[in-house]
């Protein structure tokens, strides 16, 4: 005589194939995406790292081209302007005219606290 309930542990073992399946796809799945963090982690942080030094570098071509135009004018101004190179020579050399009384003013001292 056969075994009444023969036919109902073949779909339990299937479902439990099933079960594992699924299970091992997820798991498949979290490896390929450990994996790729893995090897993608470096580059992007490399980047980062990068665009920073890149930020860096800009701001100083910046600052460098501000220097550059302030020289640029004030090279303009001392081959054209001669009012500008008579007051370079009393501020800087202090030069003057003959008669002339020159009266300088040395800024106050800040109170320290």
């Amino acid at each position: 005589m056969s075994d009444p309930y023969e036919h109902y542990s073949a779909p339990k073992e299937d479902r439990f194939r099933g079960f594992l399946g699924q299970i091992l796809h997820i798991l498949i799945f979290l490896a390929i995406a450990i994996l790729l963090t893995c090897w993608f982690l470096p580059l992007l942080r490399e980047r980062q790292k990068q665009q920073r030094a890149l930020q860096t570098l800009k701001e100083q071509v910046e600052q460098e081209r501000t220097v550059l135009n302030k020289r640029t004018r004030m090279l303009n101004l001392l081959q054209s302007d001669q009012s500008y190179l008579e007051l370079l020579a009393r501020d800087k050399l202090d030069m003057m005219k003959p008669g002339e009384t020159i009266f300088r003013m040395d800024k106050a001292p800040e109170n320290k606290r």
